[in-house]
Order: C-alpha cells, then sequence, then structure tokens
C-alpha cells in the first residue's frame, strides 16, 4: 500500500487531460517512449503528438523525469530536446534555440567528442546528462503543454 502512494507521489495524479500513458507534472505531460529512434526521428515523433523532446530547465524537472527513469527500471538511455549541432559547444533547446539556462551534465560530460551533438539521459550516470551521436537508437521523452497552462510547448 505504502508503494503505491509513493508511486502516486512521484507520478503525479492521473488525470484525463493527459493522453493515456502520459504522466502530468507540472504545467506539461510527458510521455517515455518504449519505441528506440534516432534523435532526429524521435523529434518528429514528438511533434507528431503535438509535443517536442523534452525541454528540461529545472532541477525540479530534471529530478523528476531521473525518478520516472528509475521507476520504469530499464538500462536505457532517452533522448532529450537539447542539441549543440549550431555551434559546437553552445547547447540549445531545439524548440526555441534558446540556451541552456540549466544542466544535469553527467560526470565528465559534455566530453566534446566529434558529432556527439544531441543531448540524452545516460543510465550509467544515473540518467544525468549525456552528449551523444545523434543518429543512434534509444527511447525518448516528449513533452506537450499539460490542457489549460499558460506555457506554449512545440
Amino acid at each position: 500500500m505504502i508503494y503505491i502512494w509513493y508511486l502516486i507521489a512521484v507520478l503525479g495524479c492521473v488525470r484525463s487531460e493527459c493522453p493515456l500513458g502520459w504522466l502530468h507534472f507540472e504545467e506539461a505531460c510527458y510521455l517515455f517512449s518504449s519505441e528506440h529512434l534516432n534523435w532526429f526521428t524521435a523529434q518528429s515523433s514528438c511533434r507528431a503528438h503535438n509535443a517536442r523532446l523534452a525541454e528540461v530547465e529545472t532541477k525540479v524537472l530534471a529530478d523528476y523525469l531521473i525518478s520516472v527513469a528509475k521507476l520504469l527500471n530499464k538500462n536505457v538511455n532517452y533522448w532529450l530536446g537539447g542539441r549543440d549541432d549550431s555551434t559546437d559547444g553552445t547547447w540549445t533547446w531545439s524548440s526555441s534555440d534558446r540556451v541552456f539556462t540549466y544542466t544535469a551534465w553527467g560526470p565528465g560530460e559534455p566530453n566534446g567528442h566529434a558529432n556527439e551533438n544531441c543531448l540524452d539521459m545516460h543510465h550509467v550516470h544515473q540518467w544525468k546528462w549525456n552528449d551523444e551521436v545523434c543518429t543512434s537508437i534509444r527511447p525518448y521523452v516528449c513533452e506537450k503543454k499539460y490542457p489549460g497552462s499558460d506555457e506554449i510547448i512545440g
């Protein structure tokens, strides 16, 4: 019984405004995909759901996404919506081209290896951030506006 209350507290209240399979947190709905795609196709998949790859701009959101990844108990990496392909070393969010104001990099990341221009949550680093080759195949996290919130996503 305690586990169920913990799960509800971590995942948030289930509300019908988020689509089935999506989790409500703060002003958005989040989907942890089971589908494995490259970063570009993952971004397109999110857009097909009127969403975007998740853009993590606060520690609170980073901690939430990490807690969900841990609960899913899969040793997989998840794409997020960051990239540095326009200017190497300058990380921006793909939907707005805004430079990161918050980061949650794993140890030694970003390491700047050639062609690692896309952002993922890396399970080896407890789902802290990692720069990765955009053509790598992995699941992803989509984010969409929670109905009734003032935030614009996409």
